[in-house]
């Protein structure tokens, strides 16, 4: 009888062991609409059906997430390639193993008075009528600023100079508040941030980043799944996972958006459904179909940042292929 429940026990804890799943640590910059694949599979549970178990933590700010996935504080880091360009310039390196989005996070949102009028310009004309005007952003030397840099370096333009900037974080209330005082003339919010200014009637978009406007915006590594090469090296297995996961979750955001909106309404509660729907629409463009990386792709995004260090970058070694799935 004794040996009997001993053996029950065994069994129970055997049972446990396997439901609870191979724990991997996930950080993610902020709650961003853009990482609606992680939404998607904690609420779908995508990673059980794979047999691990995320353990999610948000951090606000990318240096914070690059921070934890160089000392191998979190096995996979939602963070723009900018991150990953910007320690192999340093002779360090992280490595980038699924392509979340493949356009910018955000469009350039604009005052009803500066998009008075500028209606039929194209996008050098907007670009310089920015001159002397206030455009917010969610922090300095980030990839908003940086992106704008390039477009005011391009049509004739100095960033800081003939723009003033503004950082107003990755909160929504922040812009839309800003707004309405007339703190500010355009912005560059991550969404659902500029959705939520535009349904407030305080601004409209005036660049299209999102969807593809801009060339040197349009094929890019923006937002991906990055890792240690360490964990790589240690923990293959459990990125194939990860990449199965955040390929399974894509799909049902591309391929199933009623059902993709349901999930992203519960994510975000206190958006109307009609706020939900426009920003769903909006973020859909960026997200891609099957998270692969293309070298073009690190080289056009290398080629807006131009990231200062003492090492060349070789683009290979900054991204890999090798866990997703096999077609």
């Amino acid at each position: 009888m004794k040996f009997l429940k001993l053996a029950t026990a065994a069994v129970v804890a055997m049972i446990a062991g396997v439901a609870s799943g191979e724990t991997v640590k996930i950080t993610n910059i902020g709650h961003g609409y853009f990482s609606g694949a992680l939404y998607v599979a904690v609420q779908e549970k995508l990673f059980q059906k794979y047999g691990l178990e995320p353990d999610v933590s948000y951090v606000q700010g990318g240096p914070l997430a690059l921070q934890a996935v160089l000392t191998k504080q979190a096995d996979v880091g939602i963070l723009s390639y900018e991150h990953v360009l910007t320690v192999a310039v340093q002779g360090k390196r992280i490595v980038s193993f699924f392509n979340i989005a493949n356009r910018p996070v955000n469009n350039v949102i604009a005052s009803e008075k500066l998009i008075a009028g500028s209606e039929k310009l194209g996008i050098a004309e907007k670009v310089k009528k920015l001159k002397g005007q206030r455009v917010a952003m969610p922090s300095a030397n980030g990839s908003g600023e940086k992106m704008l840099g390039v477009l005011a370096k391009k049509y004739g333009l100095t960033l800081p100079g003939d723009i003033s900037a503004v950082y107003l974080g990755a909160e929504a209330p922040s812009y839309v508040a800003a707004f309405q005082k007339d703190l500010i003339d355009a912005a560059l919010p991550f969404e659902p941030a500029g959705v939520l200014v535009q349904q407030s009637g305080n601004g409209k978009i005036y660049l299209n980043m999102m969807n593809g406007e801009i060339p040197e915006f349009r094929d890019i590594l923006f937002m991906t799944l990055a890792t240690h090469p360490d964990v790589m090296k240690e923990r293959p297995e459990m990125l194939r996972k990860v990449a199965q996961v955040f390929t399974e979750a894509q799909k049902i955001l591309k391929d199933d958006p009623k059902r993709g909106m349901a999930i992203m309404a519960k994510e975000y509660p206190s958006m109307t459904p009609e706020t939900n729907a426009e920003a769903y629409k909006t973020v859909s463009q960026i997200w891609t179909q099957d998270g692969h990386i293309t070298e073009a792709q690190a080289r056009g995004t290398f080629a807006y940042l131009q990231p200062k260090g003492v090492a060349e970058v070789d683009f290979p070694s900054t991204f890999t292929n090798e866990f997703l799935p096999k077609k």
